[in-house]
């Protein structure tokens, strides 16, 4: 529940039971489930690999849980950037949103053409009613392996699972995961690289309101790096090869061609069309930068319903959607949100899509009180294929298909800068994601809180170099003996990113200007900027809140 002078503004109908893990809310949409879980387990390990014993037991309590379920347990497999991953659940929520989210392996293999592994690279086990075990998430690197106890909030296990996914794909193939989103504009692609709350989805929906855009993806992206050669290929490595053996794999590949120029070598890759590409080291190009391009990992998003708040057309589709944590809402709710129910509600009106739609059919009292449970609860979620909220022409709907990564864009919200945009440079690009810092005052190492990874031992080591200045964080690491292989793997895969792609920070905090008369408006300005920055070759631009609009008039 939250209270604002100790008033209840939206609040959750109980469950039937203190150890049910997921109930029926109040009808809203197709379902609403509410899930007693809404945000990361009480207890979150993964450091499993570590602590002997610990693995065996929970594998067997999990195998009890599964014996003994009075609801039958359901598996699934799916493919993810081409890694087949299995979910074993007993939660009907869990299981539907887990066959939505992602491609089947039928369907991988109709839209990209290709073949997947007979068996699972990575396991999934989620379990409620164990009664042996604590609600909790576990990671087992050695293993691929993420188990679940007792919770069946879908927003942890999808990251889990994609962070363990992210691991295998760095490590063997080089490709980086990163919790981003990506909009292509004028054939060129744009991530967006954020905590919560400051915008990324916002950011993505918006810039599609600009001609000549196509939506690739909304909340975890795959970037592969690649060279070019002498004849003009394009080659992402996967494995390096001197006299007959093997000297890197994955992405310590990139590192290793960069200080052998001209060695006698053999690289294995692959192009962007994913066919093995062989050939001499000495071929590479290194003359020329490298190149980034993006890859989607989800088939239905699943995202944030409070999207409705800025893009109202959105409500339509979400409102067709199984929702997840779907609030009821106060008087009180309602009262202090008038403005933007009003504004939401005569979009809704006005949209041509209203008419026939389920709007059209609810009373003024019911209309306004379901556009405001969309957004009243910031983690609400749903389900949502994005095909329908925009042409199909304009969607990357192949997750193999690749687009080119041009800008990047680190978003913040931090209302004690005036600084709205700012080109970076890489000491600049790096220490902002070693420290990671959020609107809530906390750190997140990448913006990524799901890696799957050691991040509370990371963030002490990175804490260290912050203390030595922010300015010298990058110099600092790059000379470290005793840096974690974790960030090792990362930065070097962000080193690669910043090669490839201009960077800058962008504070969305345009609503500090007095002109600004509106949340929508700040939205719309700050789309026109971040527009004008993809565009921008200026080395050293930087626009304040009082100087922004010479860039977006």
């Amino acid at each position: 529940m939250a209270t604002t002078a100790e008033k209840p503004l939206y609040s959750f109908p109980n469950g039937p039971g203190p150890d049910t893990v997921e109930w029926p809310g109040t009808p809203i949409a197709a379902r609403n489930t509410i899930t007693r879980t809404k945000g990361r387990t009480k207890v979150h390990d993964k450091t499993v690999d570590d602590k002997p014993g610990l693995l065996t037991r929970l594998l067997a309590n999990a195998l009890q849980g599964i014996v003994t379920q009075q609801n039958a347990c359901s598996s699934h497999d799916v493919v993810i950037h081409g890694i087949r991953v299995r979910a074993v659940t007993s939660s009907e929520h869990l299981i539907s949103y887990w066959r939505d989210n992602w491609y089947s392996v039928p369907e991988w293999e109709r839209v990209t053409g290709q073949k997947v592994a007979e068996s699972p690279h990575v396991l999934t086990v989620a379990l409620g009613g164990v009664p042996t075990e604590a609600e909790a998430a576990y990671y087992s690197r050695a293993n691929n392996m993420v188990i679940f106890f007792n919770t069946s909030y879908y927003g942890q296990l999808k990251s889990w699972v994609l962070g363990a996914v992210g691991r295998y794909l760095a490590s063997e193939y080089g490709v980086h995961s990163i919790h981003g989103a990506v909009v292509e504009k004028d054939g060129k692609g744009i991530l967006y690289i954020a905590p919560t709350g400051t915008g990324k989805s916002t950011s993505s929906y918006g810039v599609m309101e600009f001609p000549n855009t196509r939506f690739h993806s909304d909340d975890w992206v795959y970037i592969r790096y690649a060279y070019r050669t002498k004849d003009g290929r394009l080659v992402s490595p996967l494995r390096i090869e001197q006299q007959e053996r093997e000297v890197a794999r994955g992405y310590r590949c990139f590192g290793w061609i960069e200080a052998h120029h001209g060695a006698k070598a053999v690289v294995h890759g692959r192009g962007l069309d994913d066919k093995p590409i062989t050939i001499p080291a000495a071929d590479i190009d290194l003359s020329l930068p490298t190149e980034a391009y993006a890859y989607t990992s989800e088939k239905v998003f699943y995202l944030r319903s409070n999207l409705v708040e800025n893009f109202p057309a959105a409500a339509f589709d979400i409102i067709k959607s199984r929702l997840e944590n779907a609030p009821d809402v106060s008087p009180e709710f309602m009262r202090d949100n008038k403005d933007t129910i009003d504004a939401v509600v005569a979009k809704l009106r006005a949209d041509p899509h209203f008419k026939g739609s389920a709007f059209e059919r609810m009373s003024e009292d019911e209309l306004r009180t379901t556009a405001a449970r969309l957004f009243a609860f910031e983690n609400t979620r749903a389900m949502l294929d994005i095909t329908t909220v925009f042409p199909k022409e304009r969607v990357y709907t192949n997750p193999m298909e690749p687009c080119r990564i041009t800008t990047v864009m680190l978003l913040k919200r931090n209302f004690d800068e005036d600084v709205v945009a700012k080109r970076l440079g890489l000491d600049e690009f790096m220490a902002r994601l070693m420290i990671g810092l959020t609107p809530m005052g906390t750190k997140e190492i990448v913006y990524n809180s799901y890696r799957a990874v050691d991040d509370v031992s990371e963030r002490k080591w990175l804490d260290k170099l912050e203390s030595q200045g922010a300015d010298r964080m990058w110099r600092l690491y790059r000379d470290a003996a005793d840096k974690p292989e974790t960030l090792q793997e990362e930065f070097e895969l962000f080193r690669m990113l910043y090669q490839s792609a201009k960077a800058y920070d962008v504070n969305t905090v345009i609503q500090k200007d007095p002109a600004v008369h509106s949340k929508m408006e700040a939205v719309a300005r700050t789309m026109r900027l971040i527009a004008r920055l993809h565009d921008s070759s200026d080395q050293d631009l930087i626009a304040t809140t009082r100087d922004y609009t010479k860039l977006t008039a």
